[in-house]
């Protein structure tokens, strides 16, 4: 098994070389959970940019949402890291849109380098698992790195 510094520099390797969703793919790869997504705060809209599923290479995005209604909506308020292994057994997501679905979910706040929160990088599955605490130090790892090139493709855009 990788270390949590070999799979970040494959994952920051495989971003420089294809990209984004590329480098969301190798990290997927790496992750016990289904979803690995890159989100977009937009006001009160959530834009998903990529997702990874495990399962089936042919998803690309999810729609549109309100903030509200996804568990990005903790990291955005916290601006840090949200964690939940167990959605059902958790009391911070008691009554929330998503508890009934998406039972585990890591995510952390990606800032632009103007210190503007920009959205999330996070693993999620609609079962309850545990996250192993590489998982953790790889999404933080990459963090950084992943915005820096979101950033980028987005003044390439403009």
């Amino acid at each position: 098994m990788p270390t949590p510094h070999q799979v970040a520099t494959e994952v920051r390797q495989e971003l420089t070389n294809g990209g984004v969703r590329a480098a969301l793919a190798r990290l997927n790869g790496y992750s016990a959970h289904r979803f690995t997504a890159l989100f977009r705060f937009d006001g009160p809209t959530l834009h998903n940019v990529h997702l990874i599923d495990h399962l089936d290479a042919e998803v690309v995005r999810c729609p549109d949402m309100p903030v509200e209604e996804s568990y990005c909506v903790f990291v955005r308020d916290l601006a840090s890291r949200f964690m939940t292994e167990d959605a059902d057994a958790d009391g911070r997501v008691e009554g929330h849109p998503k508890q009934e679905l998406i039972k585990s979910y890591c995510g952390l706040p990606l800032q632009t380098s103007t210190g503007e929160l920009f959205g999330t990088i996070c693993h999620f599955d609609y079962a309850a698992l545990p996250f192993a605490e590489n998982e953790i130090l790889v999404l933080e790892d990459i963090a950084g790195h992943l915005i820096a090139t979101v950033e980028a493709e987005r003044a390439k855009e403009r």
